[in-house]
């Protein structure tokens, strides 16, 4: 990964780190603070996002009592925590809603998780099918993968508008550009 997306994704986490630190270990389940949002996903597992990223942190002792040995193998150490970005967010964030009914909330797409574990990860489904019985497997989907969180969901909608809004601007541009070559074809033959 670049660094500079490392460099914002650190900076993401110590945000969502600190708000956590803030957070009432009872009552709140959520914080913004600026652009920053925790949200409590589990003990010791938080989701952190603004506008550009999405993030799971998970502390290490929860990751050992929670997650699979392929799981804790993909998380990046930043301090006390296994930080999870992008596709590499499916696998905790799948083991963590088979243990925890609540972290499902937060998964808006099962499809789209499914298709992106099946995508991304061919032998951890594997082996997960292998050692479940069928009703537990991981079957693929015919869904977009990386959507399968609502943060993941709206960054995807603001970028295609971004895109949409881009080509407009090009389409309005080139037609002004035509224009004047027109304008300017009918002015030499006057």
């Amino acid at each position: 990964m670049p660094q500079s997306v490392w460099s914002s994704i650190n900076t993401l986490l110590e945000a969502g780190l600190e708000i956590y630190r803030l957070m009432s270990p009872t009552a709140e389940s959520s914080k913004t603070v600026g652009e920053t949002t925790v949200d409590k996903l589990t003990n010791g597992a938080i989701l952190v996002s603004n506008d550009k990223d999405v993030l799971i942190a998970i502390d290490k002792s929860a990751a050992a009592e929670k997650l699979s040995e392929e799981a804790i193998a993909l998380g990046h150490t930043r301090g006390w925590f296994l930080c999870y970005h992008g596709a590499a967010s499916a696998i905790p964030l799948y083991e963590l809603s088979q243990k925890d009914a609540h972290i499902r909330k937060y998964i808006i797409s099962e499809e789209s998780l499914r298709a992106t574990l099946c995508g991304n990860y061919p032998e951890y489904v594997k082996s997960h099918n292998m050692s479940n019985p069928p009703e537990a497997q991981i079957k693929d989907a015919d869904a977009p993968p990386y959507l399968f969180l609502q943060k993941q969901l709206d960054q995807a909608a603001d970028e295609t508008a971004a895109l949409v809004a881009s080509a407009q601007q090009t389409q309005t541009n080139e037609f002004d550009r035509r224009q004047g070559i027109f304008d300017d074809v009918l002015e030499l033959e006057r």
